[in-house]
């Protein structure tokens, strides 16, 4: 994509991602990396200009009968939950419903998808993080999602397997739909079980829900950092695009996750 190409997409006045050596760049990748240091995520308000933000919307709305459901309890962890007691936070399952766009049903003249594949985006995002490398996923599937929630869907309490994730909120619920947080709560050396489980117990005061509105984008550390969209209610969607992007250039998901939705198209 050319920098006048994402000009259209990324308000880029506000964010100068295609400049990365100016001042104004420079002090953009110093916020960010701050955010991720201190809150595990950094918002980016107003990325995505209204005109493209609509566009994207519109699309949205028109790949969602092609999406596939996801309707089952999850646990927290990614590993197996065997051997703990039912009532461990590695055995405590939460509910998880939604509906989900793969990367192989958006188009590849979608903006959304022209974003993704941006190498200033892909750039900015690399001197964000710190890394050598920077490659969109190689995974057919879930290199880049669309995931919708309706009234009563949620996304469950839990760590991504992942270290990353990058997120570009389309369309906000009417009410419901938070992502709700608890930043750096276990460590590599430390599960900080009592403190998981009291999260479980009284998300409001022990998570936080950083506000953010339809169009922006999100890098998140959800590795070490406890999270979930609490329930969704009203009839507008919840709509957010999931980007994909790894230090290793073949990257792909379990593909057990592919298998789950495939077993039923969502009605």
């Amino acid at each position: 994509m050319t920098q006048e190409a994402l000009a259209e997409i990324v308000d880029l006045e506000r964010y100068p991602i295609d400049r990365l050596d100016e001042p104004a760049a420079r002090d953009l990748v110093a916020r960010c990396q701050e955010a991720l240091a201190q809150e595990a995520l950094c918002a980016l308000p107003d990325f995505v200009r209204a005109e493209a933000l609509a566009a994207m919307v519109a699309e949205a709305e028109r790949l969602a009968p092609r999406a596939y459901r996801y309707d089952r309890p999850r646990i927290a962890y990614n590993a197996d939950p065997s051997g703990w007691p039912a009532d461990h936070p590695r055995s405590v399952l939460h509910p998880c419903r939604y509906n989900q766009v793969l990367n192989h049903d958006i188009p590849n003249d979608s903006p959304l998808r022209r974003l993704y594949l941006s190498p200033l985006l892909g750039a900015f995002l690399r001197r964000v993080l710190g890394f050598e490398t920077l490659y969109i996923s190689a995974c057919p599937h879930l290199s880049l999602t669309l995931q919708f929630g309706g009234p009563g869907d949620c996304n469950g309490w839990h760590f991504d397997g992942n270290d990353v994730v990058f997120s570009l909120l389309l369309q906000a619920p009417e009410r419901g739909g938070a992502f709700e947080v608890a930043p750096y709560i276990r460590s590599a050396r430390e599960e900080n079980y009592l403190a998981v489980e009291a999260v479980f117990a009284d998300p409001v005061t022990n998570a936080q829900q950083p506000p953010l509105a339809p169009g922006t984008f999100t890098v998140f550390k959800g590795d070490l950092s406890l999270h979930r969209v609490s329930e969704i209610e009203g009839t507008r969607r919840r709509i957010i695009a999931l980007f994909s992007y790894d230090r290793r250039p073949d990257q792909v998901f379990d593909q057990s996750y592919i298998e789950v939705l495939r077993s039923q198209r969502a009605g």
